[in-house]
């Protein structure tokens, strides 16, 4: 039976010691400020010292409602990324994150994991709904998500200030008859 949570370029797997350097270097990187999905007791924006790296894998390990995944090139076993899935209140409707380190963007990988979390999400649990959020001025998350099919459906106002401005924080979802219709049924549970 083929691995759900990899494809030829990728693997998603739990987080190992060993990548506490790789992910403090990922989640400190300028570009990923404010966009690093993390647990929010952690600031969004500050950079990060080692302990409170350690301190989010932990909890990342101990999350009931959910899972987190390193994303690793299957080829050199790099650290290329982080990905979450969680359905606090409802397993029916989870939420997902995804962060590509920025030296690996622009080349599918967020794509391929993407590919990988609706296809084990709407084939092999309850979801009929998959959600992600993002901040208004994340534009290239809005446009990652549509291009995958999402809608907007929804958002909370002045939810946090960036250079002096409030923004908001937007909702994208897809359905499971959408992503039915745009895999051409391949996936189709």
């Amino acid at each position: 039976m083929p691995n759900p949570f990899q494809s030829e370029r990728i693997a998603l797997r739990p987080f190992e010691p060993a990548d506490l350097p790789a992910l403090w270097d990922h989640l400190n990187h300028p570009d990923l400020a404010g966009c690093r999905y993390i647990p929010y007791q952690f600031p969004e924006t500050a950079p990060l010292s080692q302990k409170q790296v350690e301190e989010i894998c932990a909890r990342w390990a101990e999350e009931k409602t959910g899972f987190h995944f390193a994303i690793v090139r299957r080829d050199t076993q790099a650290l290329i990324g982080h990905a979450e899935v969680e359905w606090d209140w409802d397993a029916h409707a989870p939420g997902f994150a995804l962060v590509i380190a920025p030296a690996h963007g622009r080349r599918g990988y967020g794509s391929e994991v993407l590919d990988l979390l609706l296809h084990y999400l709407f084939g092999h649990t309850p979801a009929h709904n998959v959600s992600a959020w993002f901040a208004d001025w994340n534009e290239p998350a809005r446009h990652f998500l549509e291009r995958h099919g999402f809608s907007e459906g929804g958002g909370m106002r002045r939810v946090g200030v960036r250079a002096g401005r409030y923004y908001d924080l937007l909702m994208a979802d897809l359905l499971r008859p959408e992503w039915q219709a745009q895999s051409g049924g391949r996936h189709a549970p």
